[in-house]
């Protein structure tokens, strides 16, 4: 078998210069007429019989069209105490007989009547109480005030013995018993805060064993079993003492009976040791591991000796020394150890000389800072597809062209207007609902047709989606129930770890990034998702948006990036976009407290090729360009205060509306668009108050709202809004300077364009 030899490459043949085919082009051909039909046949022979391929011509790119939206700025947190956590308030109250000397103008009484009468008002501020002497009798915390009266009077009580450990006890019991009927979302967040208060050191003070009275130590019978007897017994030592053995006045410490119930509440078993401070200690002890094995907030133990002059006390009660057996020193080292275990205070309290503020103690909220656990952003007129970002005109989370598909207005977000979502209708089409018959459901949404926690659901969808409406995040996964519904997720099942289409993105992260988590998309999730960053801040003293006074609080810079715009068919500024962000604040060191939501609301144009307000797509929200934004305003004020010859501080928006009606002709031409002087009149009325204060915040991290009272309509930023106020205030101050009837004679040449700040880049 032969081979034929192989065909030497042919050369390739260069081509003429593009002059040279410029300049031939328009000449007569050689190939005219049928001579030409005939060069074509030659050159399809030629064609057919080289060895040269055929390439195919790649498709021109797409063009690239700049669709995207970068928002940056400051977002803060809630306050660290701006949550009324819950304070539970309980009081130890010594009751004993003494009192009648120390206190015998009931001081105490005055004090704790004006802790209540402070405190009751605040809805989140309970009282519970523990009176001692030689019993422990208790109220549970409540804030009825029929419940709390008796331990405000001065007639309950007085009975024998300063039971330190029997009170401390029954204080254990008490919080062990609320803290385990207030469940751990509730403890978590609550404040427990114990004021125990006695004039004196506890009684009877008991050592372990039964040798401790004149009868057990001269009978000659080892009563204790510790191998001593009588006055070889430490036991038998100081027994005529009553300030070292105050028990000789109580013979409860060696008795063999049994202890009647109600008094001496922690006395257990035969001969124990009883209110010794190894004991007393223990039991505070007890009381702050509550705290640990609970989870609770916060508890701590304060404590208050109360005293008089000796003197004051002798003229009251003659002879009280000797009966009661008093020793200030030794109750006040001991209650200032107690308070120091108690991670408390301890107050030294002269009755003749403090006032009634002694019971004042920090009885505020538990103060825990708020961290935020997450932020995200979502185009509310955007829906997720296989390609992109469809438009959806109306917000309801339905595509323009799937309501055109199925018969819902584009316009409408309830089409029938049942007061059901056109969205939500037709999800849930299979269990009686219907988008476009107002019959259907047949209970119409009616009285419910509200959104308390501002989660995009009216309080008619969550009852049936089974929601919490009082909840903008029912199932605690840190994604709003609306935006569930939107996204197809569950709002009733913690789902955002989830990834039911496979594509190894999670719900969470295709909702940040815009994707769908019912469509398989991690390649455009990977070239086209929303990027986020956010830098921690520390905290900040941000301005109150009410007071202006400052509030330590958590704050982040922030950028959301590569957010996609889309072109929507709105009445008035065709192609908006809002944008709402959410941020997650949850307090530190309080496991189960619900967080606290805020959104944040911008709003850009999008009218397709590129087209975009802000042009240059970056709303920046940082606190620079805030400012600048601010004083930009204060200028455009001061010209036309200049303007109208008054100083800028008694000029308001009466006047300057004045001076639109006086000045300006019917219709007026602000950023290429003509407008009537009322929309100018309404839109000075929507950012700037009566004596001219924008209600715009202070601060743009207030721009972000507490979700429960958020309204999108006036709330959101629409940052070409505000540049369309500006420049028109800079035309009216043009106007102004030629405007007799807005100036008179005086500062007409005092102001002008240059007397206001220049325009720059808005935010």
């Amino acid at each position: 078998m032969s081979v034929a030899p192989a065909r030497p490459a042919k050369p390739d043949l260069p081509r003429p210069p593009a002059e040279t085919r410029r300049r031939t082009q328009g000449r007569s051909s050689p190939f005219s007429g049928a001579s030409r039909s005939s060069a074509l046949c030659v050159a399809a022979l030629l064609l057919a019989c080289t060895d040269a391929a055929l390439q195919p011509v790649p498709p021109a790119p797409a063009p690239q069209v700049d669709d995207k939206l970068t928002i940056r700025g400051q977002l803060c947190t809630e306050p660290a105490d701006i949550t009324p956590f819950p304070v539970k308030i309980l009081f130890l109250l010594d009751q004993s007989a003494s009192l009648q000397c120390t206190d015998s103008q009931n001081r105490r009484f005055e004090a704790l009547n004006r802790v209540v009468a402070e405190l009751s008002p605040l809805p989140q501020v309970f009282f519970g109480f523990v009176g001692f002497a030689s019993w422990s009798r208790k109220q549970t915390f409540t804030r009825n005030q029929d419940a709390i009266r008796p331990f405000l009077d001065p007639a309950q009580g007085l009975g024998p013995a300063t039971d330190y450990q029997g009170a401390l006890a029954s204080a254990v019991q008490l919080l062990e018993k609320d803290l385990i009927e207030s469940g751990p979302a509730l403890r978590a967040r609550t404040r427990y805060v114990v004021v125990f208060v006695s004039d004196g050191a506890p009684e009877p003070r008991c050592r372990a064993g039964c040798e401790d009275d004149d009868q057990a130590c001269g009978d000659g019978v080892d009563n204790d079993l510790d191998g001593l007897r009588d006055g070889a017994d430490p036991d038998c030592a100081d027994l005529d003492d009553n300030s070292l053995r105050p028990d000789n006045l109580y013979p409860v410490c060696n008795t063999d009976r049994e202890i009647p119930e109600g008094t001496y509440a922690d006395m257990v078993g035969r001969c124990p040791e009883y209110n010794m401070p190894r004991q007393i200690l223990q039991r505070i002890d007890d009381l702050r591991s509550l705290e640990i094995a609970y989870s609770a907030g916060d508890v701590t133990l304060n404590t208050v000796l109360l005293s008089a002059p000796q003197a004051v006390v002798e003229s009251v009660c003659p002879g009280a020394q000797a009966s009661f057996g008093y020793n200030t020193e030794q109750a006040r080292a001991l209650l200032t150890g107690m308070a120091e275990a108690g991670g408390g205070t301890f107050r030294d309290v002269n009755l003749e000389r403090e006032d009634d503020s002694f019971l004042d103690f920090d009885f505020t909220s538990l103060r825990a800072p708020y961290f935020v656990t997450e932020f995200g952003a979502l185009n509310l007129n955007g829906v997720a597809g296989p390609s992109g970002s469809r438009a959806d005109s109306d917000r309801d989370g339905i595509a323009d062209e799937d309501e055109t598909a199925g018969g819902t207005s584009r316009l409408l977000a309830d089409t029938d207007g049942d007061g059901y979502g056109d969205l939500f209708e037709r999800r849930f089409a299979q269990a009686g609902f219907d988008a476009l018959d107002p019959e259907v459901p047949a209970r119409r949404c009616g009285g419910q047709a509200d959104d308390a926690d501002g989660d995009g659901l009216l309080r008619c969808e969550e009852a049936f989606l089974g929601t919490d409406p009082g909840l903008p995040d029912t199932d605690g996964d840190r994604l709003i129930d609306g935006w569930e519904l939107r996204i197809g997720t569950d709002a009733t099942v913690a789902d955002a770890e989830a990834d039911p289409d496979f594509d190894g993105v999670i719900n969470r992260e295709e909702l940040r990034g815009g994707t769908d988590p019912r469509v398989p998309d991690a390649e455009r999730f990977r070239a086209q998702a929303t990027r986020y960053a956010l830098t921690d801040q520390g905290e900040l003293p941000i301005a109150d948006r009410a007071s202006g006074e400052p509030a330590l609080r958590h704050c982040y810079g922030f950028e959301v990036r590569d957010l996609r715009l889309v072109v929507g068919e709105q009445v008035m500024d065709r192609g908006r976009n809002r944008v709402l962000m959410t941020l997650f604040g949850e307090p530190l060191g309080v496991s189960g407290a619900p967080a606290a939501v805020r959104v944040g609301c911008v709003e850009a144009i999008y009218q397709g090729g590129g087209v975009k307000l802000p042009p240059d797509g970056v709303v920046d929200l940082g606190t620079v360009a805030w400012a600048g934004l601010r004083r930009e305003f204060d200028a455009r004020w001061t010209a036309l205060a200049r303007c109208r010859g008054v100083e800028p501080l008694d000029l308001d928006r009466s006047a300057v509306e004045a001076t639109i009606e006086a000045c300006l002709p019917p219709r007026v031409a602000v950023d290429r668009l003509l407008l009537e002087r009322a929309e100018l009149v309404d839109l000075l009325g929507h950012y700037a108050n009566p004596d001219l204060t924008l209600t715009l915040p202070i601060e743009a991290s207030d721009l972000f709202w507490p979700i429960e009272g958020f309204d999108a309509e006036a709330q959101c930023y629409r940052p070409w809004e505000v540049r369309r106020l500006l420049t028109f205030l800079g035309d009216l101050v043009t106007a102004c300077q030629a405007c007799p009837a807005a100036t008179g004679d005086a500062g007409a040449g005092d102001a002008g364009v240059d007397d206001a700040a220049p325009d720059v880049a808005g935010p």
